[in-house]
């Protein structure tokens, strides 16, 4: 009888665990443009914590919505997520574009290309 209680509570626990690292995993919801850094991935944020928008590229939004679409600056498309890559495609053009997630949790999110010449975007979550 405790056994099985004990199984069903760390069930529970196990899935609660789960769902909520799932969240923290979404990039749905609307990021702020903070600095391109070119010729390097970057995989941690704990130096970039700090950094405000000062980047000569100017100012910008990338809102990712539930229903699979994307609106980046004036441009929109769909985005598909698995795991830690991102295809993003733009309506007005034929190629997708495919970004690797370098990090991502309920405040930053680090894109990186997928090209010889390595870039990362830096993003910090809009609170709605």
């Amino acid at each position: 009888m405790f056994k099985m209680k004990f199984f069903k509570l760390s069930l529970i626990v196990i899935t609660i665990l789960f769902l909520s690292s799932c969240r923290s995993k979404n990039v749905v919801g609307s990021w702020e443009f903070i600095e391109v850094y070119k010729g390097v991935v970057i995989n941690t944020i704990d130096t970039l914590k700090a950094k405000d928008n000062n980047s000569q590229k100017g100012i910008g939004t990338l809102v990712f919505n539930d229903n699979q679409t994307f609106t980046s600056m004036d441009l929109k498309g769909g985005y598909q997520k698995r795991d830690n890559l991102l295809k993003l495609k733009y309506t007005a053009d034929k190629d997708t574009v495919v970004m690797n997630i370098s990090y991502l949790d309920k405040k930053y999110l680090l894109l990186s290309s997928r090209s010889e010449k390595p870039t990362t975007w830096f993003y910090r979550k809009i609170k709605n």
